[in-house]
């Protein structure tokens, strides 16, 4: 019988950059054939690109003769990747000389945000080793930015010292500017569980960099150690609100034990993963901890996050009661189990289930691959119009993404009566299965104010449990501080009062205040061979980079800023034709405004400000005739800016052009 993933590569047929269809993925037999628990448990699986996600198919176009062919004249806008890449600029921040013995710890990225660009480094003699490296979506100030990556500028000139970067688990706030600095650091080997690695390959795939990465996947529910260069490394299991995540353990010849969390909770009665392994933490934690780091995203909230388990109980009884309309289930497309749970939902009720965005299409047919998701075959159906037409509404159960920042998520499209598939009608529900992102409140009011214009039932988490955290509160952040017993703690992942409140619960369960280490990114901090902690009076010179485009830039970059005054108050552009002589006008002077002046106000005001400008230029040029160009753009701009100001309150971009003939 034809199934979903018989269907995926419809699906994805828009963008064959992305496509993962059966018929381009090579997977080592006991992926098709057995099931998890009969695949050899070997604690390091050394697997090539050949054996897992397709490779970008190269065609014999133009852009790849160019990067191939030696001497091209086009060849240095190429990296030796095979692609065109983002630069930092060349730093003269040198790293302070590291001690013999001693161990450095630097958080790159995530300590100064909320969720977003995590990525820290653990130095030892020479080596150098980097954990997870994530993206911010694109904040306010960013006008119109992608998003914004970790500063790795100070790490380019270490390329040869670093050789790996560990990543504790697949969200886009820990992988998702791999695709970036990767080919920046020369393609450093990368370490992860099986789904982390798989949805990594997934990511750089879309830039044509799988040909050149190398993983080293880990099984983190084996107990075994690592040698990974100078550290001893150990990754064990965790839950959160994707499959697969790994703590670390990193040990140095230096006798520095660091606990690394990455994103964590409790979980009793997960889903997919394991219950918390508290045997396995305890002993960890016997071996005498020199510093635990700890994610501090849930730090402000009291008590004890949701099990699982109770958010499938309370989905079930809604599908279970509703007997008219479809039910839309607007979830983040990485929680997996939250997928898992709606199809044992709809299996049991007689129900389909379709999806609903690419990034959900994708992670639910990885998932399914590595044996994450078990379904029968005609559960999912493709998302088209004409299967929704021909099955009754009560009976669809449609699982749709909804990138809170991102005006063209699904169920945006939806609210806006622009999707392909989904037209939202009266009787329709729908469930918003995750939590808002701080800073994102007015755009989901905007979403739910246009989905209940159609007449659309709306349930929240205020309404029933339908949404629990990943990332552990307060009472669960004590339990583990206590099994860890660290002498220092430093809080991540977090603005600096979210690592306070962090910091506060830790010194109410062990640790002592003074050995609390609130470090902002690029801090420095060395740890003694007999234990003791050095906090470095340097500091690497951390700078917002944002991507734009195919383009990187700072955010306080002239491109933002001149971004935020046209926003602001709108542009002028004025030019005038002299003659290159005389410098005497010759014809009427042009204007064009935009977002400066009203339709009421347009002819008073061009009338105004040309009147205005011809007597800055004829006063200047008579006062100092053989004036330069760029003088006289300056004077322009300058008086015209006083003017307008004066006249109209507004303080436009103006561009004046003067041009000789």
């Amino acid at each position: 019988m034809k199934d979903f993933l018989d269907e995926l590569e419809d699906e994805l047929s828009g963008d064959s950059r992305t496509r993962i269809s059966q018929e381009k993925v090579q997977v080592s037999p006991e992926w098709n054939t057995q099931k998890p628990e009969k695949v050899a448990q070997n604690n390091i699986q050394k697997r090539s690109h050949n054996t897992s996600l397709p490779q970008k198919q190269y065609k014999n176009t133009p852009q790849n003769r160019r990067v191939t062919q030696q001497g091209n004249n086009d060849e240095k806008t190429y990296h030796k990747y095979g692609r065109k890449i983002i630069e930092f600029p060349e730093t003269k921040f040198f790293l302070p000389t590291l001690r013999e013995g001693y161990t450095r710890y630097i958080p790159i990225g995530g300590n100064n945000e909320i969720g977003a660009k995590n990525m820290g480094m653990v130095q030892y003699g020479d080596d150098i080793l980097l954990i997870d490296c994530g993206v911010q979506f694109a904040e306010p100030e960013m006008l119109w930015a992608d998003y914004s990556i970790p500063d790795v500028s100070f790490l380019t000139k270490y390329t040869k010292n670093i050789k790996w970067f560990i990543i504790t688990h697949a969200h886009l706030d820990h992988i998702g500017a791999l695709k970036n600095i990767l080919p920046v650091l020369d393609m450093p080997v990368l370490y992860g569980t099986k789904l982390t690695l798989w949805l990594v390959k997934k990511a750089i795939t879309e830039v044509w960099l799988l040909p050149y990465a190398k993983f080293v996947e880990i099984d983190a529910g084996v107990e075994n150690t690592t040698k990974i260069g100078q550290f001893q490394v150990e990754f064990f299991s965790v839950n959160h609100s994707i499959p697969d995540c790994a703590w670390l353990y990193i040990e140095t010849p230096g006798g520095a034990k660091f606990v690394h969390t990455g994103d964590f909770k409790i979980d009793h009665t997960p889903r997919l993963d394991k219950p918390a392994d508290f045997e396995r933490y305890e002993e960890i934690g016997n071996r005498g901890i020199t510093m635990l780091l700890s994610d501090s995203t849930g730090s402000t909230t009291k008590g004890f996050s949701m099990s699982e388990k109770e958010v499938g109980d309370t989905l079930e009884k809604i599908v279970s009661e509703w007997t008219k309309g479809r039910l839309l289930i607007a979830a983040f497309s990485s929680w997996i189990s939250r997928v898992q749970q709606l199809i044992d939902i709809a299996e049991k009720y007689d129900k389909y289930i379709f999806l609903s965005g690419r990034s959900m299409v994708e992670n639910i047919q990885v998932a399914q691959k590595l044996w994450y998701l078990s379904m029968k075959p005609w559960t999912i159906k493709k998302l088209t119009a004409k299967n929704t037409e021909s099955i009754p509404p009560h009976k669809q159960i449609i699982i749709t993404t909804w990138s809170q920042w991102e005006e063209f998520s699904a169920l945006q499209r939806m609210a806006e009566g622009k999707h392909n598939a989904i037209t939202i009608q009266a009787g329709d529900t729908v469930v918003f299965s995750s939590s808002v992102v701080p800073g994102n409140e007015r755009s989901v009011a905007g979403v739910i104010n246009k989905l209940l214009r159609y007449g659309v039932k709306i349930i929240t988490k205020a309404d029933a449990p339908v949404h629990t955290s990943g990332n552990a509160y307060q009472e669960e952040q004590k339990i583990f501080v206590r099994l860890f017993r660290p002498k220092y703690f430093m809080p991540i992942y977090g603005d600096l009062y979210f690592r306070t409140r962090h910091a506060e619960t830790a010194v109410q369960s062990w640790v002592k205040e003074s050995n609390v280490l609130l470090l902002d990114n690029g801090n420095i901090i060395d740890f003694a061979p007999n234990g003791s902690v050095f906090r470095s009076k340097i500091k690497v010179p951390i700078q917002e980079y944002v991507i734009d485009g195919n383009g990187m830039g700072l955010t306080t970059s002239h491109v933002i800023k001149a971004r935020e005054q046209m926003m602001n108050a709108g542009v002028l552009v004025i030019q005038l034709t002299v003659d290159k002589k005389s410098r005497a006008i010759l014809a009427p002077l042009r204007l064009e405004t935009r977002w400066l002046v009203y339709v009421d106000e347009v002819r008073y005001l061009h009338k105004v400000i040309i009147k205005k400008t011809r007597e800055i230029y004829e006063n200047t040029v008579k006062a100092v005739p053989d004036m330069e160009e760029k003088d006289l753009l300056r004077i322009l701009r300058t008086d015209l800016e006083q003017f307008i100001l004066k006249r109209i309150e507004r303080e436009p971009m103006i561009i004046p052009i003067v041009t000789m003939v």
